[in-house]
């Protein structure tokens, strides 16, 4: 997200946020928090560490905020990227064996180690600050490090934007691609990406990366390790829809291509739909990964009727993240500006009609920042962050700021469709 705004905190903040907590809740029932805190807090390997990294600034507590999630058997991955000074570790887990529903606000644990994550030490290696992790069907986990830590503040670049993939199997590092810099632009950032790939064929993946500062999509190709950077109008933002009103915080961004989600094969040539949207924005767009995965077409200036219109969600439905259900079909999209998830039945239209919003709650889902499935219970999580408060005051250490919540996806796919028709 862009770090350039205008904050207006209005005056009755906290009747606002009273009245919403008691009126906005719709099915918010399918919701269950799985794990909340107040602060973030880490498994340093020792307290002699621990009071090392507070005692330098390595480690300020109230800065720690997750912004991503993603899940792997009984690992259940959650990002802390470096917007502010004192975050000791930007890629962590929580093991979902030890904890759900015995600990309800664990400490994270750095993945792969501490010393992957500590961006002070000698090695040129280490993780600075991914936003988003995806994991593939390879038992790979995929992630765009921005290189910058303390983002909000001194800007500090450790390293180039860089794709990290990790072997899961072997918690082992397996590729490192520095952006090339035409794959850039002034204003890049780099916040989501998705991986299109089958068990069955691992050396044949791709990743799609989204810039929303830059306006752009980054298209990686693992079996060729190149990369190209693919332009289009859809990618922008809607200057309608950058005015942002999230509990009781008024504020502005002109972020652009932001949520991503992909489809299965389709037939007859057996490619896939990557449906995007910005985040300021509330239309949904598509484009066939034939497109995408050609260099030389994705590439071309004639490629703007290639990409589509899939419809428009409706009013305050701006919101950065999006997952398809692939048993399903359904897409789920989260929304800042109605603390609320939603879902479209990718099998028709979609319209203000066919998009229907599952839950709203200035509690559980106070600004949903990102979604994760887990298909060994079939639930869909999500992660809400506070983020819009995080960002732009000082949290309140007196109540609950980071949320995780699941849903059954069954249920909610129910009660999406019995909508859509």
């Amino acid at each position: 997200m862009r770090i350039r705004s205008e904050i207006h905190v209005s005056v009755g903040t906290s009747v606002f946020l009273t009245l919403l907590s008691l009126t906005a809740t719709v099915n918010c029932h399918s919701f269950e928090t799985v794990y909340s805190w107040k602060e973030i807090d880490f498994n340093f390997p020792n307290d002699s560490i621990r009071q090392e990294y507070t005692a330098s600034g390595d480690y300020i507590q109230k800065n720690n905020a997750p912004v991503g999630i993603n899940i792997w058997r009984n690992k259940l991955f959650v990002t802390v990227p470096r917007w502010k000074k004192g975050v000791p570790a930007n890629l962590n887990y929580i093991d979902l064996s030890q904890t759900e529903n015995i600990e309800m606000s664990p400490a994270l644990t750095p993945y792969p180690d501490w010393d992957t994550n500590d961006i002070h030490s000698s090695s040129s290696n280490a993780i600075v600050s991914i936003f988003r992790v995806r994991v593939d069907k390879c038992n790979r986990l995929w992630g765009l490090d921005t290189g910058i830590d303390d983002i909000v503040g001194d800007n500090n670049v450790v390293a180039p934007p860089t794709l990290i993939v990790i072997d899961l199997t072997t918690d082992k590092i397996i590729r490192r691609y520095p952006l090339k810099d035409s794959d850039q632009k002034a204003d890049s950032f780099f916040a989501d990406m998705v991986v299109d790939v089958e068990a069955d064929s691992c050396d044949n993946a791709y990743a799609y990366i989204s810039d929303l500062g830059g306006y752009g999509l980054v298209v990686y190709s693992w079996a060729e390790n190149n990369s190209w950077r693919v332009s289009h109008n859809y990618f922008y933002f809607d200057p309608l829809q950058g005015d942002y009103n999230v509990n009781g915080i008024n504020f502005q961004w002109t972020d652009g291509i932001f949520g991503l989600s992909l489809s299965e094969k389709q037939q007859p040539l057996g490619y896939k739909t990557l449906y995007f949207h910005a985040m300021s924005g509330i239309t949904e767009f598509e484009v066939s990964t034939i497109i995408l995965k050609n260099e030389t077409t994705a590439t071309s200036s004639n490629n703007y009727y290639d990409f589509e219109v899939a419809g428009i969600k409706g009013e305050l439905t701006q919101g950065p993240s999006c997952v398809i259900d692939t048993e399903t079909g359904i897409d789920y999209f989260t929304h800042v500006n109605r603390n609320g998830i939603g879902c479209w039945d990718t099998s028709v239209k979609l319209t203000p009609d066919t998009f229907h919003i599952l839950a709203e709650d200035a509690e559980k889902l106070r600004f949903p920042n990102d979604l994760a499935i887990r298909s060994e219970n079939r639930k869909l999580y999500v992660l809400a962050d506070n983020f819009a408060e995080f960002l732009n005051l000082d949290i309140s250490l007196r109540e609950t700021n980071y949320v995780i919540t699941a849903a059954s996806l069954d249920t909610l796919a129910n009660e999406c469709k019995c909508q859509s028709y």
